[in-house]
């Protein structure tokens, strides 16, 4: 019998987070992106979903489930904000948002950061923007939903404070 999936909910006092911005190596930029390219987006984003490991339990249902919360009718949700991190002309990460309070995850998407350029501190660039991003929209707290055990949950998101809870649930996520 396999394991259900267990859901971590990861929630920050966005008042306590820095606002000198993690420094970006050269080339690399992040940057709210107005009008986004759904299909390229999705693309992006399956491709970094399908280099993880830890994600391939459950993936098709974690993936429709993401779509579904964030592009339904191949569309932004509305009001959502896109930030992405850019290589040049290339888009290497994806952070989708909800700014609004309340209506919770505002980190709709979670960070989603092409494998390859993975630990080399992208990702903590990526969620300090994204937080930072709400808090200027007046937010005082934040939250993500992800996975138990994937490298986000273990490494990234307890950055700037995050605090984990598990999220008792009856169902188990894509199983």
């Amino acid at each position: 019998m396999r394991r259900a999936i267990q859901q971590i909910r990861f929630t920050w006092d966005l008042r306590k987070v820095p606002t000198d911005l993690v420094a970006l190596p050269a080339r690399h930029e992040i940057r709210l992106q107005p009008n986004p390219d759904v299909g390229a987006l999705w693309e992006g984003i399956q491709r970094s979903f399908l280099n993880e490991k830890s994600w391939i339990v459950g993936l098709e249902a974690h993936l429709d489930e993401l779509r579904k919360r964030t592009f339904p009718e191949g569309k932004p949700v509305p009001g959502m904000d896109v930030i992405v991190l850019v290589h040049g002309s290339r888009v290497i990460g994806v952070s989708a948002l909800q700014p609004k309070a309340g209506e919770e995850p505002q980190l709709l998407s979670g960070i989603i950061l092409d494998y390859e350029y993975q630990r080399r501190g992208l990702g903590v660039a990526l969620l300090q923007a994204s937080l930072r991003h709400l808090a200027e929209k007046g937010l005082e707290a934040a939250s993500v939903i992800t996975r138990e055990g994937i490298p986000a949950a273990r490494y990234l998101y307890p950055k700037f404070g995050g605090q984990g809870s598990v999220i008792d649930s009856k169902t188990p996520m894509g199983v």
